[in-house]
């Protein structure tokens, strides 16, 4: 796990991604790409009038105590342990180095043989999720920090190395070998910052950090209460989701990034959901498993979903994702690069327009069969794919659509069917690949639905730098070449641009 200075106001990115520090953004057919340098919490006052809350001070009884549509002044520094219920139209407000902080603080340890220990232990919740073989311990919503940097949980004393924690439930006792003296240490103790039922809640111009969400759930948890906005704020080290949305729910300007499992998740329960000019980066530090669900962001079972001008990468699983049954959703003007998976995964869902993205050297952790592409099209329909510019890594494809024959809740099934992908660039680093795969067999009633079911890729232009292997032009359960492509009545108006052309 990579160590990073945690700092209340943003974080300093690698000289990789300087570009968005420097202010500097690019755009594709004129959508802007990318949010703006002063992403995340801002050095900006409250509101007039707002009622104030200093560091100590309990919000929840502030909240209890206020009226509906009240405005609240969270003053900076350390606000610990403070879970926020909401009432309707609340709307709570930082300074610019105001942190809702969930962890308690650990000072005394004892030192046992190779081990310190402390007798305060994380709460006891219980398992969820699918974890990664590497990370076995990922599925505890406890997390340890040492001077900010989040250790690796083991599930043995005998595991223990530096750099990490064990917990002892039973005997009521935290692990380390590294030596705490001096140090500060810190233990998840608190679930959420703020969650409820209560709509229209916004919360702006905070750092979230260090709270023991769960699996599938999020430190700020709008998911119960429509239309909570989410806006200026960071929010980092939490050991599940960053940000569970609901219905309605925007997020916009946020830096969102080491979080255990996924940057945001959620679904809209009917109502649209909004994720825009945001950062979206490393999270799944914990090694959650991405195929149950990780990554950068991910939304389901909703109608009406925008992903716009988002920065997201270094995600370990897919950058920007929806899953299950989405409808009406727009993927624009985004920058994916780097993700562990796919760039933009459209899945089990229905009609989309991804278009002026730049997507980019994703999918390095999944690249068998034709899956990991940069952009990927999975058992879906009704998605248009156009004007975005792809690089692709060498093994990697660029877009893909993919059917595999799944089954609906009602046991029909999804129909990879009336998708087209045109005028796009795709710029190869090794054997060009994309088109159309499919992975059942011919008794299954979706046999053929790539060739018969009215998909088609034309007008895009694949550009290849280096000549590394044959090409993998596929449709349906047949890998060709460029010709062999075309024959098939694919690209008529595409171009095949090879490194001496």
């Amino acid at each position: 796990m990579a160590w990073y200075r945690s700092v209340s106001v943003r974080p300093t990115l690698l000289p990789v991604f300087s570009v968005c520090m420097l202010g500097i953004t690019a755009s594709v057919a004129g959508v802007p790409l990318v949010p703006p340098a002063n992403i995340g919490v801002q050095n900006a006052p409250c509101p007039r009038d707002a009622i104030v809350i200093e560091t100590g001070a309990s919000i929840q009884a502030a909240v209890a105590a206020a009226a509906d549509g009240a405005v609240f002044c969270l003053k900076n520094g350390i606000h610990r342990e403070q879970a926020v219920r909401p009432r309707p139209r609340q709307h709570f407000n930082g300074e610019g180095a105001t942190i809702l902080n969930g962890s308690r603080l650990l000072t005394a340890f004892q030192r046992d043989g190779r081990y310190w220990v402390a007798s305060s232990q994380p709460q006891n919740a219980p398992r969820h999720g699918e974890c990664l073989r590497s990370a076995p311990a990922c599925d505890r919503p406890d997390a340890l920090f040492i001077d900010d940097q989040p250790l690796t949980k083991v599930l043995s004393k005998s595991a223990l190395a530096s750099n990490q924690f064990y917990v002892d439930y039973d005997a009521g006792g935290i692990y380390i070998v590294d030596d705490p003296t001096n140090h500060k240490v810190e233990v998840t103790a608190t679930m959420f910052a703020f969650e409820g039922l209560a709509p229209d809640v916004s919360i702006r111009n905070l750092t979230v950090e260090k709270y023991g969400s769960p699996a599938q759930s999020g430190a700020i948890n709008a998911h119960e209460g429509a239309r909570w906005i989410i806006e200026d704020c960071v929010v980092q080290l939490n050991s599940g989701g960053g940000i569970r949305v609901g219905s309605g729910s925007r997020v916009d300007n946020c830096d969102i990034h080491h979080n255990g499992q996924i940057g945001i998740n959620g679904d809209g329960d009917g109502g649209s959901i909004r994720i825009e000019h945001n950062r979206i980066w490393r999270n799944n530090i914990r090694g959650f498993d991405p195929g149950w669900e990780a990554g950068g962001a991910k939304i389901a079972l909703t109608d009406g979903v925008e992903f716009r001008g988002n920065h997201v990468y270094d995600n370990n699983g897919p950058g920007l994702w929806c899953d299950i049954e989405c409808r009406n959703v727009i993927y624009e003007g985004n920058l994916v690069e780097n993700n562990q998976e796919s760039g933009i995964f459209h899945e089990i869902s229905f009609k989309a327009v991804i278009h002026d993205n730049i997507v980019r050297y994703n999918g390095s952790g999944k690249r068998k069969w034709f899956w990991g592409a940069d952009i990927t099209v999975a058992a879906s329909q009704d998605v248009e794919v156009t004007g975005n510019t792809v690089t692709v890594a060498p093994g990697g494809c660029g877009i893909m659509l993919i059917d595999q024959g799944r089954a609906r809740g009602n046991g029909a099934r999804y129909k990879t069917r009336d998708n087209i992908v045109h005028n796009n660039e795709m710029v190869f680093d090794g054997a060009p690949c994309a088109g159309g795969a499919s992975d059942v067999w011919f008794e299954d009633e979706n046999f053929g639905i790539i060739t018969n079911g009215n998909n088609r890729f034309d007008a895009n232009t694949y550009r290849v730098r280096v000549t590394s292997g044959p090409a993998r032009f596929v449709w349906d359960q047949d890998v060709t070449d460029w010709s062999g492509f075309r024959r098939k009545g694919l690209e008529q108006s595409g171009r095949l641009v090879l490194p001496d052309q």
